[in-house]
């Protein structure tokens, strides 16, 4: 006797949970449109508007099928259900929930399920889920492209990004312009410049207020938790911290250690202003040689700048300029990188990603024998009767040529120089570039550099800032003088240490909000050094993600029904889709499972057959 396929009349939960059906609708010409349920009666014409079985005789024996393209995954080649509505979920049915109408998640006519939507269990209203990635955007979700990748415009989880702008649905995310005195996308300020340190940073993100005698105020969307539930940067309602720093509905937010990364590797980027002079500037082409310290007041000026005291330092007559944007400098928004340097700290270094510049110890030492002449890789090295020619490699912290404005195109055209490497990256001798990498250039000296670093203070950390380099360089704390290297000199040292004592000198009270800024000039050739060091201080802004467990699907959610515990066609652990019909896997207690949700194809929309002999 032959046996006869039949398919299984009910749809598993885990065919709405993926919610992958297309919801694109068709009219009844195959193009894309209003769904309709309007179909002739009978004409005997055998067309489109006639009674739709396609058998051209009229008599509408099989009842009215409805037009779509093939490349639908809505259910094809089928008569319209005969009893759509009545929230029994048949054969014919992709879903049913109760009624005949369109926008609700299942078609008038129960042959399509809209993607983003769950319409289970039958006879049931249907409901909307934000499946990132999906391109539909529901609630939370402020963006979905349909993707789950970085960096373009709309983040893995579905958040808009740091200079996008994103609309529509599909989300289309766009640049925004900081700068151009309109806020948009998910920019917190706008002030209609690029400038940072002035309430409104270079990205358009909001900055503390430190213009007070009594430390900074926070501002929501600052990214620093002070008095407020959450601060996550910036000022977007629907990633789980509001616009105005509360949590919103869902969510749980943590405060979380700032933690870009370059090539796997943790940095803390923080926010620069370069200033180009030309080398015909009185200030920047000096005969003037050694450190000097006490050149500047003690305290900064109203508008946060330093001020040369009664003895200033050497050739500073246009000291005002240094600092401040005039006709006499180029002005060049930048940052500075510095990379975890193991030790629960982050200092800048040599190379781009984050590699330490590496010297010979005994390089520039020469033999006392005929070994002079020995090399090893091509470095000059030391004799020893037992071992032979040797050399111990050493790796620096910091930037032994700090050139930030080298190959910018807002740099003055003036004159570059060549550079030389000095003792504190393991050279005594004071050998110029090209002889210890070769190839090396010439390189943009005269200019300065303004570091502005918010942070707020733990009494018990011992936050410390260690700085070596050269020329000038002044760090302030809490508008207060902390380290004092002025003068063109070669590198020098300074060390400042937040403990109890140094907060009384610096008025710093535990949890108060505060900024250190590091003031640095390059006045002469031929050599330019910065190591920067920051270790403990505390700038964490809120991670907010989805509760798990609270029955409602959240952003980075794709289900979540309270128990999350897994199973067939059930929401699994982390509110992440366990095996379900339609994800092309058979498992379970699945016959067949080709990946889509059409019920007349070889696998059922159950992905269960029946034999029946």
């Amino acid at each position: 006797m032959l046996s006869r396929i039949v398919q299984r009349s009910f749809v598993p939960s885990a065919l709405v949970a993926g919610s992958v059906l297309v919801a694109t609708a068709c009219t009844n010409n195959g193009d894309p449109g209003q769904f309709s349920t309007s179909f002739g009666t009978g004409d005997s014409t055998g067309d489109s508007t006639g009674d739709g079985d396609g058998d051209g005789d009229g008599d509408g024996d099989e009842g009215p099928k409805l037009d779509m393209p093939n490349d639908e995954t809505c259910m094809e080649g089928v008569p319209l259900p005969k009893n759509c509505g009545d929230g029994v979920l048949t054969q014919d049915e992709a879903c049913d929930d109760g009624n005949t109408q369109d926008g609700d998640g299942c078609s008038a006519d129960c042959l399509c399920v809209a993607a983003g939507w769950q319409c289970s269990p039958p006879g049931e209203p249907c409901h909307q889920i934000a499946l990132c990635g999906d391109g539909v955007v529901v609630a939370p979700e402020p963006c979905d492209d349909g993707n789950t990748m970085n960096g373009d415009g709309c983040s893995e989880n579905c958040k808009i990004e740091q200079g996008w702008q994103c609309e529509d649905d599909p989300s289309m995310c766009t640049p925004t312009t900081c700068g151009d005195g309109i806020k948009e996308g998910v920019e917190a300020c706008d002030d209609g410049n690029t400038l940072p340190f002035d309430g409104c940073s270079s990205v358009c993100q909001a900055e503390p207020d430190c213009s007070g005698d009594e430390g900074c105020s926070s501002e929501c969307g600052d990214g620093l938790v002070i008095d407020e539930e959450c601060d996550d940067g910036n000022n977007v309602n629907g990633d789980g911290c509001s616009s105005t720093c509360t949590v919103e509905e869902g969510f749980e937010c943590e405060e979380e250690d700032s933690c870009e990364q370059i090539n796997g590797e943790c940095v803390l980027r923080v926010p620069a202003v370069f200033r180009d002079f030309n080398a015909s500037h009185s200030d920047f082409s000096v005969q003037c040689d050694g450190l000097q310290t006490g050149g500047v007041a003690a305290t900064l000026n109203a508008q946060g700048k330093p001020v040369p005291s009664n003895t200033p330092v050497c050739q500073s007559a246009n000291f005002s300029e240094w600092y401040t944007d005039n006709g006499n400098n180029a002005t060049i928004i930048g940052d500075l990188v510095l990379f975890d340097n193991g030790a629960g700290g982050f200092v800048n270094r040599w190379g781009p990603n984050g590699e330490p510049w590496t010297a010979y110890e005994n390089a520039m030492w020469a033999a006392n024998t005929v070994a002079e002449c020995l090399m090893q890789g091509c470095v000059p090295c030391p004799w020893d009767a037992n071992v032979g020619c040797f050399a111990d490699e050493v790796t620096y912290d910091g930037q032994p040529f700090f050139f930030p404005i080298d190959d910018h195109p807002s740099a003055l055209p003036d004159p570059r120089y060549e550079a030389r490497v000095g003792p504190s990256y393991g050279y005594p001798n004071w050998p110029w570039e090209d002889e210890i990498v070769p190839g090396a250039g010439t390189h943009n000296f005269h200019f300065t550099t303004e570091v502005v670093y918010w942070f707020q203070y733990d009494a018990g950390a011992n936050a410390q800032l260690d700085f070596t380099g050269d020329d000038d360089v002044w760090v302030f704390v809490n508008n207060k003088l902390a380290v004092d290297l002025g003068g063109v000199h070669v590198p020098e040292s300074g060390v400042v240490t937040l403990n109890p004592a140094a907060a009384a000198t610096y008025g710093l009270t535990d949890g108060g909000v505060y900024e250190i800024v590091v003031f640095h000039a390059e006045r002469k050739q031929d050599g330019s050094s910065f190591r920067l060091t920051l270790d403990g201080f505390s700038n964490t802004p809120s991670n907010c993600l989805a509760i798990c467990g609270d029955g409602i699907v959240g952003l980075g959610e794709q289900c979540d029904d309270g128990v999350n515990d897994g199973g067939y066609g059930e929401c699994g652990p982390g509110c992440k889709l366990g095996e379900y019909c339609g994800d092309g896997v058979v498992q379970g207690e699945e016959d067949c499972d080709d990946g889509n949700y059409v019920n007349d194809d070889d696998c059922p929309n159950s992905c269960q057959i029946i034999f029946i002999p």
